[in-house]
């Protein structure tokens, strides 16, 4: 069973994708669109035949900092077009869904002018088990984007 968490009604984070039985829940869900944070695994493959459109936007869960703003924008720049269009849904995930996906998520969210600390609250509320642990780049890269000013607290 796939385990997401909606943020807003078009916006989702949680966990890996690992099966076709994932597959088909994410798709019954209303996701159109799905970010793959993992560096451990790309989830091509298995979406290949699905009709979703994909990106596959590594890094490693590794703690380190900050998380290069290239990483973030190219989930904002795939995010934000998918959005701009009706009846599309966006899923970004990792393996645990408590970093790399949510952290993805919140710029997306920071990037459409929600500003840091509501963003937070937001994911938080939807998905308690987020540690963000790339949250303060997320606001640092959104910045740095061009997209907005805001900030982490």
């Amino acid at each position: 069973m796939a385990d997401f968490s909606f943020v807003t009604a078009r916006l989702a984070t949680g966990a890996a994708v690992s099966s076709a039985a994932d597959v088909q829940q994410l798709l019954g869900a209303g996701i159109t669109h799905i970010i793959d944070c993992r560096a451990e695994f790309d989830d091509g493959p298995l979406l290949a035949s699905s009709g979703a459109h994909y990106l596959y936007d590594p890094t490693a869960d590794d703690g380190q900092h900050p998380k290069p703003t290239a990483w973030f924008g190219a989930g904002i720049g795939f995010a934000l077009p998918a959005l701009a269009q009706p009846r599309t849904k966006v899923y970004a995930h990792c393996a645990a869904g408590v970093n790399r996906g949510p952290s993805i998520a919140a710029a997306i969210l920071m990037a459409l002018g929600i500003n840091g600390p509501a963003v937070r609250q937001m994911i938080i509320s939807a998905r308690p088990q987020v540690s963000l642990a790339y949250f303060d780049d997320a606001v640092a890269a959104v910045a740095s984007l061009g997209y907005a000013t805001v900030s982490s607290t």
